[in-house]
Order: C-alpha cells, then sequence, then structure tokens
C-alpha cells in the first residue's frame, strides 16, 4: 500500500514536472533527458537513467527532477545519493512554495538515514599545512576530516598530497547499508628532494703563507763594524811601532852619525830594530788599512744604508799603503 502511494505521488510529479514551462536549448535538452531517464527507469535501468535525470537537472534545475533523480538513485542501491537528493529537492520546492514536493522528499529522505552507510576520514595531525584530501575524485574539506560523512556502498578511493611530499592513496569498502568505515591518512612522507640537506662547512680560508722577511742589512753591518775595529787596532798598532821603530833609529843615529860601518854594538842593535819594527809597522798599517776599508764597504753597502748612501752621493773605500806607512782613503760625491 505504501509503495503504491509513493509511486503516485512519483506520477503526480512526473505529470507536474513534464507540464512546467521551458524555453531556450539547455532547457529543450535538459526535456529530452528528463523524458529519456524515465524511459529507461521505466524499463529499471537505473544505472544508465540516474545520469540523464542529473543532467537535465543541472541543465535546468527543478524540485520534480530531483524527486525523480532521488528515486532513481534509491532503486539503483545509491543510498547516500538519493538521501542527499531529496534533501535537496525539499529545499527546492519549499522556494518554489510546493508544499506537497516538499512534504514528499522529505518523507523519502528521513526514511533513508537510518541506513545510510558512513566514511570517516581522519588526518595526521603532523601533515602540512597545504595538506589536499580527496574522495573519488571530488576535494574534502579539512572541516570534514573527522566527521562521519553518508556515502554510497561500494569502493571509495581516498589520496591526500602536499607540496614537496609524496602522495598518499588508498580504498575504503562499503559492503552494505548502515556500516561506518574509517580510514586515516598518516603523515605524508617527505620528498628526496624537499628534506633539507645537512649544511655544509664552508672550508676554512688557506692563510697566506707567511711573507718572507726583507733582510733589512743588520747583519752585513756588524760584519762591517767588526772589520773596521780591527782595522782600526791594526792602524793604532801600526801607528805604536812605526814610532818605536823611529825612536830606535834615533838612537842608533845618534851612537853613529856618519853613514858606513859603525863600531858600536849597541847602535848596530838599535838600527836592526828600527827596521824590524818598521817592516812590523807597515804590515800592521796595510793589515788595518785593509779590515778598515773591508769594514767601511761593508756598512756603506747594507740594505738601508746602502740607499742612504745613494741618496747622500757615491762613496768608496781605498786601503793605501807606502814606505813610510799605510793607510786608507774615502772618496765619494757629496
Amino acid at each position: 500500500m505504501g509503495r503504491t502511494l509513493v509511486a503516485g505521488a512519483i506520477a503526480c510529479v512526473v505529470v507536474a514536472a513534464a507540464g512546467h514551462a521551458r524555453a531556450g536549448g539547455d532547457e529543450a535538452a535538459a526535456e529530452a533527458l528528463f523524458v529519456e531517464a524515465k524511459k529507461l527507469a521505466a524499463q529499471k535501468k537505473y544505472a544508465e537513467a540516474c545520469p540523464k535525470f542529473a543532467e537535465s537537472n543541472r541543465l535546468d534545475r527543478g524540485a520534480g527532477t530531483l524527486i525523480h533523480l532521488g528515486d532513481c538513485y534509491e532503486k539503483n542501491k545509491q543510498t547516500a545519493s538519493a538521501w542527499a537528493t531529496y534533501k535537496e529537492a525539499a529545499s527546492a520546492a519549499q522556494a518554489l512554495g510546493r508544499k506537497d514536493w516538499e512534504k514528499l522528499a522529505s518523507q523519502r529522505a528521513s526514511a533513508l538515514e537510518p541506513k545510510l552507510a558512513r566514511l570517516t576520514i581522519k588526518v595526521d595531525k603532523d601533515n602540512p599545512a597545504k595538506l589536499e584530501v580527496s574522495r573519488g575524485g571530488t576535494s574534502v574539506a579539512e572541516a570534514s576530516f573527522g566527521v562521519p560523512i553518508p556515502v554510497d556502498v561500494g569502493t571509495h578511493a581516498v589520496e591526500a598530497t602536499a607540496p614537496g611530499h609524496k602522495p598518499f592513496s588508498t580504498s575504503a569498502t562499503v559492503s552494505k547499508d548502515g556500516e561506518s568505515v574509517e580510514v586515516t591518512v598518516p603523515k605524508l612522507e617527505a620528498e628526496p628532494a624537499a628534506v633539507a640537506a645537512e649544511p655544509v662547512e664552508p672550508p676554512k680560508p688557506v692563510a697566506p703563507p707567511p711573507e718572507k722577511t726583507e733582510d733589512d742589512g743588520s747583519g752585513q753591518r756588524t760584519l762591517g763594524f767588526v772589520l773596521g775595529g780591527v782595522g782600526v787596532a791594526g792602524l793604532a798598532a801600526g801607528a805604536v811601532t812605526g814610532l818605536m821603530a823611529m825612536g830606535k833609529s834615533s838612537d842608533a843615529k845618534a851612537t853613529c852619525p856618519n853613514d858606513g860601518p859603525c863600531a858600536s854594538r849597541d847602535a848596530v842593535d838599535a838600527s836592526e830594530s828600527a827596521r824590524t819594527l818598521g817592516l812590523v809597522s807597515t804590515i800592521a798599517f796595510v793589515a788595518g788599512g785593509v779590515g778598515l776599508a773591508a769594514g767601511a764597504a761593508l756598512v756603506f753597502t747594507a740594505k738601508g744604508e746602502g740607499d742612504r748612501a745613494a741618496k747622500a752621493g757615491r762613496v768608496r773605500v781605498a786601503p793605501n799603503a807606502g814606505p813610510t806607512g799605510a793607510g786608507f782613503t774615502v772618496l765619494g760625491v757629496f
């Protein structure tokens, strides 16, 4: 009896929907699809009829078409789709002021509610902020995470993606009406390229080799001063022995003033001593002059000192010696 009343109500909706004024290309296409869907539904080809009802409603939305679409879904065992469509039909009928259609759609939705299967999609809280989740290709809003959502019986693909992370996909199978199934989206694994690389310590700058300290000529000047000191000592020794030689020569001449053989042994000894001391004096003068000259050359040619000498003028030191003495000569342009 109940099914007969429902069928009669649906028939009334069919008549009213068919009498709805339609105009334009979309409305004409919607009308053609609606008529074809009715034929298929009468032949119980609900899998073919439901898409045509849905397309007719998309082209020209109407409460009557929605009621027929909900009935088609219900007979095709798509309980959740039928329930949602009846709810939409009730709202559309209310907007049209069709209380009869609104009541019919609401009653059909209420009758299906206890039979609804539900799918809950839970998401790990540690997932990235830009996570996108979809069910059957349709985006699932973040507000729906963890909420049991009515779904039709069948297999539902669940996918999750996020920039820089490997995608996650799984499927949930709802085998019968009234069943509740849960799916958890785990924390997505980061892509290898997105993993932060270990910080590489930059190579430490290689310190340049220490610059060679330029020789300032101090060693050469020191040697020059030593040689000069030795030369001064030689000159002093030459001067002393020279004075001694002169004294002995005076003593010999005082005893034997005339040239030629001398009978005095003391005069002869004094003359010999004078010649010996004279030779020693000459050698000392020559050695001292050479040492002093070499020392002066080292000092004046040392680095730093040579620059100052060059600025002052050219300097040349040369030793000299003669029969009566020795010494050195410093020549230069100042």
